[in-house]
C-alpha cells in the first residue's frame, strides 16, 4: 500500500467513524435520552477527532500525514 492508498483508506475510516458516532447517538437518543445531553456536551459521539485542538486524534494524525505527503510531492517536483 503506497501513501496515497493509505490516506484514502484512512479517510474512509474517518467517514465510517462519523457514521458509527451518529448511530451511537441515535441509540442513546432512543434508549437513554436522559444521558444524551451529557454525552453531546462532552462530544462522545465524535469518534476520531476532538474539539480540543491540542488533542492528538486520528483526524489530526491523518492531517499530519497529508501534509507530509504533500511536502514530499513538492520536493519531488523540484
Amino acid at each position: 500500500m503506497n501513501k496515497y492508498e493509505a490516506l484514502v483508506r484512512l479517510e474512509e475510516i474517518m467517514r465510517e467513524l462519523d457514521d458509527l458516532g451518529g448511530e451511537a447517538r441515535t441509540i442513546f437518543a432512543t434508549a437513554f435520552p436522559e444521558l444524551l445531553s451529557e454525552a453531546d456536551a462532552y462530544g462522545v459521539f465524535t469518534l476520531g477527532s476532538s474539539g480540543n485542538r491540542y488533542d492528538t486524534t486520528l483526524a489530526s494524525m491523518i492531517n499530519a500525514a497529508e501534509r507530509e505527503t504533500d511536502d514530499e510531492c513538492l520536493e519531488e517536483e523540484y
